[in-house]
């Protein structure tokens, strides 16, 4: 093979170098990152086991879709992975897609006409924040999820105006998300707006394109999550989503319910906490979610007592009679995620869950965990307390996105939509609402649950890049945008 002539030579080493200078920002954040996942990786050996890792391990090969979450990432991530390799190999993965979602921010900023610096402040959040990289470390489902939502905004609008096949790999990227994390049931709604609103509230095309790619969209999203019920169907002997699903509502209704006012079945008092209502805050929501009916804490339950169905009946009767008392606990806790500093009130799923620990934590019996550690890489658990110990200091003295700081995202993402500065003219204003609508929606689907501050990760990635789009449309574009959108 010919040498390169002396000037093209130089010309292909000044590339790289030209880029940097270009995009340096972006490399210094991205920079950031890596050394963090670096330092994860080799202060926690092999990974991070939380509780819920245990039912996605055991779940391996089986696939049984009755369990409390469904089988999404065992069968796109986990079990693929581990075909190849260990826990160290899927944790190092979840660290690499981490970094992807910065630079795919950083890319699809650009792609509508961000400012450099703005897309690259974008990507800080998800980079940089430490619980963010905790999260990744875990054997756990949260940073697929993540992927799957940048995805979906991916598909919809890098190429303008979705058609009814592009609409339809956004149905199914969703119905995945769903697979994942139940939470993203609710996202079908957002991202069909932003197709039905694409091309602007008078599209020179007319409504009817636009409705058959909606129905595209919402078609296969029903129909991935139809097999899926029927799935569970074949399993179970029911059509569902997920194991428990009465229980999920049970929580939050079971937090305020007045059990002698609501003129419960004897089935549906059994399940009504006995407590006054004053009480209940202390135990919490996931008290009453997942450990309120063992028998530790209440009566044993007949062999045929149906506590999906009770915990139904009486959760209905709840938002029935209580609607302003159940409202009231979920507005507290969608504002709790725009708190300036992580903050956790009585009852609340305990934040040191998500936080790193200058030991290994152990969540089930240390023999257990060792028998997962063995089964998938060579049986030894440990943490490196100097690597860990930094890591803490980090994330403890500030090394994450304040909740005001995404609160503020929101805010600007809804001036953006609602046209000020620029906004109106920029062409942007349904693209804003996409990834805003996103973020407004499963934040507001998880506070409907219960609050836990793992369960806001999901804004890290969308909330950030909402306002880099709102900010972008504000100002004006640095050059005419490919998007038709409006």
């Amino acid at each position: 093979m010919g040498r390169l002539p002396r000037g093209h030579r130089g010309a292909v080493t000044a590339a790289p170098a030209r880029h940097l200078r270009a995009h340096w920002l972006l490399a210094l954040l991205l920079l950031g990152g890596v050394v963090l996942r670096v330092l994860a990786q080799l202060a926690y050996r092999p990974a991070l086991l939380y509780i819920d890792s245990f039912r996605y391990l055991d779940d391996l090969g089986v696939f049984y879709p009755g369990g409390i979450n469904p089988i999404g990432y065992e069968v796109l991530l986990l079990g693929p992975l581990l075909l190849i390799g260990n826990l160290a190999l899927v944790v190092a993965v979840q660290h690499l897609l981490g970094l992807a979602l910065g630079v795919a921010i950083y890319v699809l900023l650009l792609r509508f006409g961000a400012r450099r610096w703005i897309a690259a402040l974008a990507t800080a959040p998800v980079l940089l924040d430490a619980y963010q990289v905790q999260i990744e470390h875990n054997i756990m489902s949260d940073l697929l999820f993540q992927v799957l939502l940048l995805a979906v905004i991916f598909v919809l609008a890098w190429r303008g105006v979705p058609g009814p096949r592009t609409a339809a790999v956004a149905g199914l990227l969703l119905a995945a998300s769903v697979l994942v994390r139940l939470v993203g049931l609710t996202l079908v709604v957002p991202a069909v707006a932003f197709v039905l609103l694409a091309a602007g509230l008078r599209p020179r095309d007319g409504w009817r394109p636009r409705l058959r790619a909606a129905g595209a969209l919402a078609g296969v999203f029903a129909g991935v999550l139809f097999g899926y019920a029927m799935y569970h169907l074949a399993w179970t002997g029911s059509p569902a989503l997920g194991g428990s699903t009465g229980s999920v509502v049970f929580g939050r209704t079971a937090a305020v319910a007045d059990c002698a006012a609501l003129g419960l079945t004897p089935e549906e008092a059994v399940v009504c906490p006995k407590e006054p209502v004053s009480a209940r805050a202390a135990n919490g929501i996931d008290f009453y979610i997942h450990f309120w009916h063992v028998p530790a804490n209440t009566r044993t339950l007949p062999d045929d007592f149906d506590l999906n169905a009770a915990q139904s009946g009486m959760a209905r009767k709840v938002l029935l009679h209580q609607p302003f008392d159940v409202l009231g606990g979920f507005v507290h806790d969608f504002l709790k995620g725009f708190a300036p500093t992580r903050t956790q009130s009585p009852g609340d799923v305990p934040l040191h869950r998500w936080q790193f620990k200058t030991e290994y934590p152990m969540y089930a019996d240390p023999w257990y965990v060792t028998e997962w550690a063995e089964l998938h890489g060579d049986g030894t658990l440990r943490a490196d307390p100097g690597i860990a110990g930094f890591l803490r200091a980090y994330q403890l003295g500030g090394g994450y996105t304040p909740g005001i700081v995404l609160g503020g995202c929101l805010l600007l993402s809804a001036a953006a939509v609602l046209g000020a500065g620029r906004a109106r003219r920029s062409g942007l204003r349904a693209v804003v609402l996409l990834p805003a609508g996103l973020a407004a929606t499963v934040l507001a689907t998880a506070a409907a649950m219960e609050f836990s501050w793992r369960y806001q990760l999901p804004g890290l990635v969308l909330l950030p890049l909402a306002a880099g789009l709102a900010l972008t449309a504000i100002t004006g574009p640095t050059r005419s945008s490919d998007s038709t959108n409006t």
